[in-house]
């Protein structure tokens, strides 16, 4: 998906006592716990320096808290080869037990901002078709898919009725 122009998003203020924040390494073992519940995975806290807090191409990690646990999570990676001039969001996630809470709509629009500050002009991601509540909020956020396949046109008119059908609920 791509979102074609960095345009003012206004964050929407966290109740209190939720707190956005960046992340650090000492966030590193709670990152890997709340990807692993996130994507039924299983991360390490190794894994999580060597993907998001201590990799060079991550320029950014930020998290939402309650209380020290962390909810919510998203990173702002460049990948200047594969991706000139854009950002690409990657790795946004929320605690099972935090969804429908819009924790990562807020997280996301934090590394928006960020790609915006480093002179990005747009942003990518990649998602899978399955997770529709994810791709209602990259939707809302102003990404859009990216036919890159001769059948993403057919995949993407499925994902994108599903997501409606989820909206009308």
């Amino acid at each position: 998906m791509r979102c074609a122009y960095l345009r003012d998003l206004d964050a929407e203020p966290l109740p209190e006592p939720l707190q956005l924040r960046e992340a650090s390494a000492a966030d590193e073992r709670a990152l890997a716990e709340l990807l692993s519940a996130a994507f039924d995975a299983n991360w390490t806290a190794e894994d999580v320096a060597r993907s998001l807090t201590r990799c060079p191409l991550v320029h950014g990690v930020y998290v939402i808290e309650q209380d020290g646990r962390l909810l919510a999570t998203a990173s702002a990676r460049l990948d200047p080869e594969r991706f000139p001039s854009e950002g690409y969001l990657h790795w946004v996630a929320a605690h099972p037990q935090a969804r429908g809470m819009r924790l990562g709509r807020a997280v996301s629009i934090q590394v928006l901002q960020r790609f915006r500050d480093l002179g990005c002009r747009s942003a990518v991601l990649e998602t899978d078709d399955h997770r529709l509540p994810a791709i209602k909020t990259y939707l809302g956020l102003g990404f859009q898919p990216v036919l890159r396949h001769p059948r993403d046109a057919e995949r993407w008119a499925a994902v994108l009725a599903h997501v409606h059908r989820i909206g009308e609920r």
